[in-house]
């Protein structure tokens, strides 16, 4: 990436400000923002619980592309999404249902 640094700057001068602070959008937004949020979430949680959450990104892109761009989904993007949604949700079942069988108040029964 070095090899484009001596030219940098006259490009960002010629470069229409929209396409310019779209580039800084993109760097700080979905770059700097998902690290920071992958790294709260992998300090709070077990790391194979928030690793199981990286599978929702399908997921919540299809639905910004519906909500956001009109776009429908085709089939086989929602059967994908049901999936991913459904190994989410299971692992995380499985999870609970572990940690209810270890607490106290289930061994008393």
């Amino acid at each position: 990436m070095l090899v484009f640094l001596p030219g940098l700057p006259a490009v960002i001068r010629d470069a229409p400000p929209s396409a310019t602070w779209s580039v800084v959008f993109l760097g700080v937004f979905p770059a700097a923002i998902a690290h920071i949020l992958w790294t709260y979430a992998q300090s709070r949680l077990p790391v194979s619980v928030a690793t199981s959450f990286l599978y929702l990104s399908p997921v919540v892109a299809i639905l910004v592309a519906w909500i956001w761009l009109r776009e429908w989904p085709a089939p086989l993007s929602l059967l994908g999404g049901l999936l991913a949604l459904a190994g989410v949700i299971l692992v995380n079942a499985a999870r609970i249902r572990a940690a209810a069988g270890r607490s106290p108040a289930a061994r008393r029964g």
